[in-house]
């Protein structure tokens, strides 16, 4: 096996809880090569530091930011994402290998599901810095990031429900003014 190079996390500091995990020089404790880099919002992060990453040597990047429709600054989550796929400018460079990019959407309390998606990612990236048939057919491929598409359906649906609660809000303000 290869040996392991560095995995760098870009992690919004209120998506999964990271601190109780990770050493004083920014590395996870039981992942010494996952190197974490915080940021106050996921959306700060610029598919440009991926591909930095990428060409200074780093075997892969996880870019972690909070549940989609969860964002403490409201959107931001939803522009990396975007960005990631392509879907909004500015993406990921055409030569990017895509295969070393993970992006998780998780809430504060999802601690030990970063800590075993992570670890998943650094085994695939591992098998794919062996070469040969394991990069070709890996054991499991990381999870995919859902389609931009979905996610606009399911923030509209989100939109309506609002729109309806605040409607019924109003109707009921109303009702006690008339009484």
């Amino acid at each position: 096996m290869a040996e392991e190079k560095t995995i760098i996390t870009l992690i919004c500091e209120r998506a999964a809880e990271v601190d109780s995990v990770m050493n004083e020089n920014d590395t996870l404790k039981d992942q010494p090569n996952v190197k974490v880099i915080k940021f106050p919002c996921s959306g700060m992060i610029q598919p440009l530091m991926v591909e930095t990453a990428l060409k200074a040597g780093a075997s892969g990047v996880v870019v972690c930011g909070c549940q989609i429709g969860d964002c403490y600054f409201r959107e931001g989550n939803r522009m990396i994402k975007e960005r990631l796929l392509g879907g909004r400018p500015p993406g990921l460079k055409a030569n990017t290998d895509r295969r070393r990019v993970l992006a998780l959407w998780l809430s504060r309390k999802q601690t030990d599901r970063f800590l075993s998606q992570t670890k998943e990612f650094v085994s695939f990236v591992s098998s794919l810095e062996d070469g040969g048939a394991k990069a070709a057919v890996p054991k499991k491929a990381p999870p995919k990031v859902e389609k931009v598409e979905e996610t606009k359906k399911a923030e509209k649906v989100e939109e309506k429900k609002a729109e309806k609660a605040e409607a019924t809000e109003k109707a009921e303000s109303s009702d006690k003014d008339k009484e």
